[in-house]
């Protein structure tokens, strides 16, 4: 039996996520593809567009065998977090071989050796890296000029690293898929895993393209006939809108009929998922969070505790939000009045939502975060039966099937981080509830996606 996992948002499921599914499958001779899913929280500290069963439901019904979901406390971290999380759940399950990412660079050994010296962090590197960010830069921004300046200077010019050119590395360190495939690969290394990275050629929309492109590929549905190549040879064809620009169409104009401008870039069944549950409970923006955001915010600024106890909440960042709060309009705009040279949106995005979450530096939901402790079935396909039950037979962590029964097989402090699962869900909900009058089932009774 051979297995390929792959790591995603699917926020929301697009024509390029079905391609990266059916290209895994077939680069690696996958018998199975297992998907590690962020729930309800990107990455990008934001709420999903559509919630967690639905997208798992556009991933089986587009290649997937079985969908897990990515613990919170994972799912809304760091890159470093995010990853170790996400690599960490399926080394656990003992049956992946494989770990198939796209990437702007297309080539894992590129990418792995940069993962190499981030993981050993030679002296002059860690020196130049505290010099950088001492200066004001942010943690990238320095990370990616440490690594220049190491590899500029180091004795040895024998890796593939050093023979590319410098604004080609510069390219490799700054690209968004680029440096979430280094933090894979410093995972694998870091759990000295077996499983074997392998990286698809990223082509077409850029991850930050906000914009649908001018034109729409020739076939509804159908990735367009853009061509790139991975580092096996592999020829490749990409869709040409990314998920920023999908959620950005979807957000500007909100009719019944929007769903129409991105229906080239949607597999059809995710398309008729959206249409039928178009304003019932889809789609969550992140300024649907502002008000009990606000609210939370003058709670706790209210007590006099600030905010740094907060998971990535730097006292300096505490101190900005009460400077600020009484300008607080919505999520979005707080977000960009924070920002700085040294704090970017996104991280200010995520810490507003750790505290909107209540996830804090000494919670117990935080005492594992290096490693998941658990697999929680969200879908899984009918004919993937064989593969649960190897997965049962040679899993170090338990797979979780049913809420019932978590706190009878786990730990109390896996059980802690499940808990905050739950919890963020309802949260969830709450939010749909109140942008749509839609009551959600409670998440203790939801049962697991079965196509």
């Amino acid at each position: 039996m051979k297995v390929t996992g792959i790591i995603a948002e699917y926020n929301p499921f697009h024509n390029g996520h079905k391609y990266h599914l059916d290209k895994a499958r077939e680069i690696t001779g996958a018998d199975y593809c297992i998907v590690v899913m962020s729930g309800n929280y990107t990455q990008r500290g934001e709420p999903a567009l559509m919630d967690k069963y639905l997208r798992t439901r556009s991933a089986l019904e587009n290649g997937a065998d079985l969908v897990l979901e990515l613990p919170l406390c994972h799912a809304c971290a760091s890159a470093p977090g995010f990853a170790d999380g996400a690599v960490s759940l399926l080394e656990n399950l003992g049956v992946v071989d494989y770990l198939v990412f796209g990437s702007e660079s297309g080539n894992a050994s590129l990418l792995q050796e940069a993962a190499s010296v981030l993981s050993s962090e030679p002296p002059s590197y860690r020196q130049t890296l505290k010099r950088l960010l001492r200066s004001g830069l942010s943690y990238p921004s320095a990370q990616s000029d440490a690594l220049l300046s190491y590899l500029r200077f180091a004795d040895t010019d024998s890796t593939a690293l050093h023979k590319i050119h410098s604004l080609e590395l510069s390219s490799l360190l700054s690209s968004s898929n680029n440096l979430l495939g280094i933090a894979y690969c410093r995972s694998l290394l870091s759990f000295k895993s077996s499983i074997l990275p392998i990286t698809i050629l990223r082509n077409g929309s850029s991850y930050s393209d906000s914009a649908l492109p001018a034109e729409t590929p020739a076939a509804a549905g159908k990735p367009d006939t853009s061509k790139g190549s991975s580092e096996n040879g592999q020829e490749i064809k990409c869709t040409t809108a990314s998920a920023l620009a999908i959620r950005t169409a979807l957000q500007t104009v909100q009719t019944p009929d929007c769903t129409e401008s991105i229906r080239p870039y949607i597999p059809d069944s995710v398309y008729d998922l959206m249409r039928k549950e178009y304003h019932k409970c889809f789609p969550v923006f992140p300024d649907m969070l502002s008000q009990m955001l606000h609210y939370k915010l003058l709670s706790q600024a209210d007590s006099g505790a600030g905010f740094s106890d907060y998971l990535d909440v730097s006292p300096d960042l505490s101190d900005r939000i009460l400077r600020h709060l009484s300008e607080y309009r919505n999520f979005s705009s707080f977000c960009l009045l924070l920002k700085t040279k040294e704090l970017t949106y996104t991280r200010i995005s995520r810490c507003l939502l750790h505290i909107f979450l209540d996830i804090r530096k000494s919670g117990p939901e935080n005492s594992g975060k290096n490693g998941a402790s658990y697999a929680r079935i969200l879908g899984f396909q009918s004919r993937s039966v064989p593969l649960l039950t190897a997965i049962k037979a040679n899993a170090s962590i338990p797979l979780i099937s049913k809420l019932a029964d978590a706190g009878k097989i786990l730990p109390e402090d896996a059980l802690h981080r499940l808990k905050k699962d739950v919890q963020s869900a309802h949260l969830y909900n709450a939010l749909i509830l109140h942008a749509y009058g839609t009551r959600l089932p409670d998440e203790t009774r939801c049962q697991i996606i079965r196509v």
